[in-house]
């Protein structure tokens, strides 16, 4: 099952996906999440400390590659995806593996 959610700024995504991901976990469903967020806060949402969220790894932009085939482009891994999750995933609580794309900025900073 693929899951993805959308919608303005502060229309309750990452509450949203924190909850779908923590009942998906429960029903011990295997979860991979995905913050997309310029300023990412869906890690806290499913529980993970500060201290390990602080030090997650951002999903560099180039293990997706981008590819043209016939006329059309298609976007695939780079890599294979368990060597990306034990490069860049963070384990939050209940089993769920969180990839997040931007580092979240510290309060003050910008």
């Amino acid at each position: 099952m693929k899951i993805g959610v959308a919608g303005k700024g502060g229309s309750g995504k990452t509450t949203t996906s924190g909850t779908l991901a923590r009942s998906i976990a429960a029903r011990s469903r295997r979860v991979l999440a995905f913050d997309c967020d310029g300023n990412p806060n869906l890690g806290p949402t499913l529980g993970l400390p500060s201290d390990q969220f602080d030090e997650g790894i951002p999903l560099p932009h180039d293990v997706l590659a981008h590819i043209d085939r016939d006329g059309e482009t298609v976007t695939e891994l780079s890599m294979p995806l368990d060597e990306i999750l034990d490069r860049y995933a963070a384990a939050a609580p209940g089993g769920i593996q969180l990839l997040t794309m931007a580092r979240a900025q510290k309060p003050g900073g910008g």
